[in-house]
């Protein structure tokens, strides 16, 4: 699981190249500086100017980005969890009125998301990489989000991410914990396990059991990040049968032991 690519710096130079293959979650590109030229599974093009934010739903296929000058690009993987999360807000927000032609979604970057994208790139530069701070970060930016612009141009902007399948994305966030299997879950969504799986796996683009698996995981990290906890106390929370299955776990998953994560 590579969590550190919450956040990432590009530098192109004139007509230098980035590219990626299909995302596996929503994406905003902020332009700090120069201009840019966006290509959309080799077929959409979309010229992007600095002061420019552009959000990439992870249905498109590939992105290539063509630097026209010298640029500076920040990258943040959109947590559609957290957004979520922040329901009360989102429901203000109204998913009609929208072009849905569209893949990609501009909005200039206003002065307040700006000056805090400037102070974490000096931050990132520094070597301050930690997914707590990461994550952190990203839900400041989402908070940001709701605070600096007006509803209705926020509903446009977010309409390829929240606008598909909301309700069942928002029922399995906030029912998820409240179960022991995918099962349970399914049950309470008055659902066949089957017919939640297929129905699951077409809104968050991945089994229930790799996603719940890594929701336990993210949460995981964050807990021995934080080192409020011992590493026992965090592994007899999240029920694992003895230390050395968390410790298992949490090889399987970061790549590093409990103790050489904290």
């Amino acid at each position: 699981m590579e969590f550190q690519n919450i956040w990432e710096n590009i530098f192109l130079t004139e007509k230098g190249l980035w590219t990626t293959e299909k995302l596996s979650e929503p994406v905003i590109f902020f332009i700090m500086e120069g201009n840019i030229r966006f290509t959309i599974n080799d077929t959409d093009v979309y010229p992007v100017d600095a002061g420019e934010m552009v959000l990439l739903p992870a249905e498109a296929v590939s992105c290539k980005i063509e630097a026209l000058r010298q640029s500076s690009i920040m990258k943040c993987a959109l947590s559609v969890e957290s957004l979520l999360v922040k329901m009360k807000l989102l429901e203000e927000l109204s998913f009609e009125n929208t072009n849905g032609e569209e893949i990609v979604k501009k909005l200039p970057v206003s002065e307040i998301v700006g000056q805090f994208l400037r102070l974490l790139r000096k931050c990132m530069e520094k070597g301050l990489v930690s997914y707590y701070f990461f994550d952190l970060k990203r839900s400041e930016l989402n908070l940001l989000l709701f605070a600096c612009y007006e509803k209705e141009e926020l509903a446009r902007f977010l309409q390829p991410v929240l606008s598909k399948d909301i309700q069942f994305r928002h029922f399995v966030l906030n029912n998820y914990l409240k179960v022991k299997n995918v099962q349970e879950l399914a049950i309470l969504a008055n659902y066949s396990t089957s017919g939640f799986i297929k129905k699951f796996q077409k809104v968050f683009d991945e089994s229930p059991y790799q996603w719940m698996r890594k929701q336990k995981a993210a949460k995981i990290l964050i807990d021995i990040n934080r080192g409020v906890k011992s590493l026992q106390e965090i592994a007899n929370e999240y029920k694992f049968s003895s230390y050395q299955h968390f410790s298992v776990f949490c090889k399987t998953m970061f790549g590093f032991s409990p103790t050489d994560i904290r």
